[in-house]
């Protein structure tokens, strides 16, 4: 091989591997279950609102939200939001030991995102 053709592979040999490590970045899986507290979304029969309620791991109701529609908790991106939310609620809970009101944090994430169940 001459020195044209070696400096070439090794170009071409060193996008691929940056190329493969960017991939690779890209795919790692995004957790869906908080580290820390839960939430539960509950929707009552035959409503176009559900409420959203944050908790401690012991089980302390920490933030309350009605959301003006139905979430569907199916989706990923709404479970990735509703996250969102709890660890929002999470920190304003560790630093202050207060339950937050009018917040909104729920609608504010899912405002612009159709994250909703249609009823009919």
């Amino acid at each position: 091989m001459n020195t044209i053709s070696q400096l070439r592979l090794a170009v071409m040999t060193q996008l691929f591997l940056a190329a493969s490590f960017s991939t690779q970045a890209q795919t790692k899986k995004e957790s869906l279950i908080s580290s820390e507290g839960f939430w539960v979304v509950e929707t009552p029969v035959k409503s176009r609102h559900c409420i959203v309620r944050f908790y401690t791991d012991e089980q302390k109701l920490i933030y309350e939200e009605t959301v003006n529609r139905c979430l569907n908790i199916a989706r990923k991106q709404t479970k990735r939001q509703l996250n969102v939310a709890l660890e929002q609620a999470m920190f304003v809970w560790n630093a202050t030991h207060k339950v937050p009101t009018d917040r909104q944090w729920v609608a504010n994430l899912i405002k612009n995102n159709c994250c909703y169940v249609p009823t009919g």
